[in-house]
């Protein structure tokens, strides 16, 4: 088992800032639902990670912390995700970006 970044949907979506998106060295790996804050009741979409390629490598963390100031993302055991987004699940669309959560231990 490994650390991956898993990303509140609450702060994240309360803020939109997408820091995380754009600093993260691994290629689509963190991505940007516009429905995800909407789904909650929240102005925002939120960030999420796609888990199968997340390296660990804790960027997103510190991106979050120091330079927004939102300490939305925690780096946990995959194991520990009660859901999560994998590649295969992920259905990129010309304007959208949309993903069936499944258990992480699947896929």
């Amino acid at each position: 088992m490994y650390l991956v970044a898993d990303i509140s949907v609450e702060i994240c979506a309360a803020t939109s800032c997408r820091l995380c998106t754009q600093f993260c060295p691994e290629a689509n790996t963190i991505l940007y639902n516009n429905d995800a804050g909407k789904e909650k009741g929240l102005k925002y979409g939120s960030a999420y990670v796609a888990v199968d390629r997340c390296k660990g490598c804790a960027q997103c963390v510190w991106v979050c912390d120091n330079m927004a100031k939102h300490h939305a993302i925690k780096m946990i055991m995959i194991d520990q995700l009660p859901k999560a987004a994998l590649t295969d699940n992920v259905t990129y669309g010309e304007k959208t970006t949309t993903v069936q959560l499944a258990s992480p231990v699947i896929g």
